[in-house]
């Protein structure tokens, strides 16, 4: 008699560290996944009763094959360390998408799943972009030397910017205010601030998948090399605080982020490509998530 697939949460912390530690085979190839694992066991370390974030895996196996499907809120993420795609399909099948999803660093080899998933389930997909990885080694990140230009200074990102860089992020959504909030309180970030007017001229965010994102200079102080400044104090301050690797999924449309990393010496792993992507929720236009919640 076949057994019935179902989905089952993982809820015990040393569970999902243990999941985490089988991430680490073939490093780096595996890093995504491990990175998301880590963000949020941090998270949780800091708030236990984070809300909205659920872990899922199939029929209680995860230890087999390392399936893990991760909720938080509006995003979605799954891996496998197989790459096979009979029980990671027959695990995203099961998932309610009725209220959308932001899905997110979706693997090449992953991706044709979820291609089929989405004709199956009669899901409308909005807003799909390919991603390429930069990769920069946690020892080459330590020894960036960062050069503050005259006039700035560099600090944390504070929450009063989070409008500001909600507003300008290339990636922006409904609800991901909330988000931007929750990466500027829990993980590592740099803003650039003009030193007379205290001004934030330019900043960089490591988001929860542990890439760094939402670099951006505003408008009127472009083309002064603002960006490279931020990218390598962000690289240098992960690797000395985490001990880990730095990673960027870039847009090969976005030479000026391109040319940022490239002249930091981070490596463009050409044979790893990424997707995210927008599916509708069944009823209404885009996914939405009250910000205060």
């Amino acid at each position: 008699m076949a057994t019935v697939k179902q989905l089952t949460e993982i809820t015990d912390i040393d569970d999902l560290k243990d999941l985490q530690k089988l991430y680490l085979k073939d490093w780096p190839s595996n890093c995504v996944a491990y990175f998301w694992l880590d963000n949020y066991l941090r998270w949780l370390q800091q708030n236990p009763r984070l809300n909205h974030l659920t872990f899922y895996t199939l029929n209680n196996d995860w230890q087999n094959d390392g399936l893990f499907i991760l909720v938080h809120r509006y995003q979605l993420f799954f891996s496998n360390l197989s790459k096979q795609e009979s029980d990671l399909k027959d695990a995203l099948k099961l998932l309610d998408w009725s209220g959308g999803f932001k899905v997110s660093a979706i693997q090449e080899n992953h991706h044709k799943i979820y291609k089929e998933l989405v004709a199956e389930l009669n899901l409308t997909m909005y807003r799909e972009m390919p991603t390429t990885m930069y990769s920069l080694n946690c020892g080459e990140a330590r020894k960036l030397e960062i050069n503050c230009p005259e006039g700035y200074y560099l600090d944390k990102v504070r929450l009063e910017h989070a409008e500001l860089i909600n507003d300008l992020w290339s990636a922006r959504h409904p609800g991901s205010l909330k988000l931007i909030q929750m990466l500027i309180t829990n993980n590592t970030n740099v803003g650039l601030y003009e030193r007379e007017s205290g001004l934030l001229c330019a900043w960089c965010l490591r988001l929860q998948s542990g890439f760094l994102g939402a670099l951006e200079v505003i408008e009127t102080h472009q083309r002064r090399g603002l960006g490279l400044v931020v990218a390598s104090a962000i690289s240098k301050a992960i690797a000395t605080d985490l001990q880990h690797d730095i990673t960027a999924l870039v847009n090969m449309n976005n030479a000026a982020a391109c040319r940022v990393f490239e002249k930091l010496d981070f490596k463009l792993i050409r044979e790893k490509q990424y997707y995210w992507s927008m599916i509708k929720p069944r009823h209404g236009d885009q996914i939405s998530w009250p910000n205060n919640e």
